[in-house]
């Protein structure tokens, strides 16, 4: 499998998934509540990461529905009464057949060179007429908006060297974009997607996405120190303004 880049210093990850829920928890919630979930349900939850997706689904399908939720690093989730905690690679790892309603997994195949085969697997595991629903980013379409000349080079350049970071590690830049295509490659049915690019102001859950993204990976930045103080002070501030990541989502049913 491919090298998550922001897997190796775990005591920054918190803010991370922080920034992630605040910023895409609400649009996933909405578009799996469209699909029906109710009491009963069966849902896997792949790269659970800070949890809050498992926690709303395993609140949704009770009293007698049941959240499985994997990710390699479990530390940040939290068995219950009706939430098994799996310390998985979907990549190596088994998956039950025809197990599940609902199977979820938001910024995890991004990652993945392997990502054809995962969704393969991720398909596979769902009973017949279940849903599989993939959030992913668009990492290619993020420009400033708002901000002095030499900053939004600086941005830019944060941007580009980030970018050049996750492509070697694996990552597919654009794999949001395709996404709905992938669903139907992979032989789902009623496949249906959304795009959405947002402007992201500084201090916003999208540009404290940026800055933490951006310290998990300092030493690899070819940034001067005084560059990536700058670097977040911009991030912090509300008179800089980014177009963000494309936020792509797409679902379909086996």
């Amino acid at each position: 499998m491919g090298t998550y880049l922001f897997g190796d210093t775990a005591e920054l990850l918190d803010p991370h998934f922080d920034a992630l829920s605040s910023l895409l928890d609400a649009g996933t919630f909405a578009r799996v509540e469209q699909l029906g979930i109710a009491n009963g349900w069966r849902c896997l939850e792949v790269g659970g990461g800070g949890g809050s997706v498992a926690n709303w689904l395993a609140d949704v399908v009770a009293p007698s529905g049941h959240v499985t939720v994997t990710d390699i690093d479990v530390s940040r989730l939290e068995e219950r009464d009706n939430v098994t905690v799996l310390e998985h690679d979907v990549v190596s790892g088994v998956l039950p057949g025809n197990a599940y309603d609902l199977v979820h997994a938001r910024l995890v195949l991004f990652h993945l060179p392997a990502r054809e085969a995962v969704l393969r697997k991720l398909r596979d595991a769902l009973r017949p007429g279940g849903w599989l629903v993939l959030d992913e980013f668009d990492c290619l379409p993020l420009e400033v908006l708002s901000a002095a000349p030499d900053d939004a080079k600086l941005i830019m350049r944060v941007k580009n060297a980030l970018l050049t970071l996750l492509d070697h590690t694996g990552a597919e830049l654009a794999w949001g974009a395709r996404i709905e295509r992938a669903l139907s490659d992979a032989g789902l049915h009623d496949v249906s997607g959304s795009r959405e690019v947002q402007e992201w102001e500084g201090g916003s859950s999208g540009c404290r996405l940026l800055a933490t993204t951006a310290r998990l990976v300092r030493a690899k930045l070819p940034l001067s120190d005084d560059e990536f103080a700058r670097y977040l002070e911009l991030m912090a501030s509300p008179e800089t303004v980014v177009s963000s990541y494309a936020i792509c989502s797409a679902q379909g049913r086996r």
